[in-house]
């Protein structure tokens, strides 16, 4: 009985070491220790794209799948923001933009598409101001 019971506990202890380096592997795509100029570009990147999404919902210029495009760049590009000071502001103004997103593809009326969109370019906006007052 002690056999199996050593048996058991050495092939979980080597399976578990086998496990260990997949689960210390950083995340896809993730910018590895960003620099301050990379993360002032993306933040800048991000507010211009989504105040370019803004105006397209205003316009109603683009197509459906261009516009479901356009908030898929917006949120790739806010995802490369590495910033301790500004995460719980990106993650707001990301809740916002799926809210945008979401209202626009279910076809709800203009205005509330829009306020939402209004509002998730402000907080990337506020992140800046934040970022730059800590930087």
């Amino acid at each position: 009985m002690s056999l199996k019971k050593l048996i058991l506990a050495l092939s979980v202890s080597v399976a578990m070491l086998g496990a260990a380096p997949s689960t210390m592997a950083k995340p896809a795509g993730k910018i590895e220790n960003a620099t301050g100029e990379a993360t002032v570009v993306a933040i800048a990147e991000t507010i211009a794209l989504s105040q370019e999404a803004l105006q397209a919902l205003k316009d109603e210029s683009l197509e459906k799948k261009e516009m479901m495009a356009l908030f898929k760049t917006v949120k790739q590009r806010a995802k490369t923001i590495e910033s301790t000071t500004t995460y719980m502001l990106r993650e707001k103004a990301l809740g916002r933009l799926g809210k945008a997103r979401l209202s626009y593809k279910k076809g709800k009326e203009k205005s509330e598409t829009i306020a939402k969109m209004e509002k998730s370019v402000e907080t990337f906006k506020a992140m800046k101001v934040r970022f730059d007052e800590f930087n």
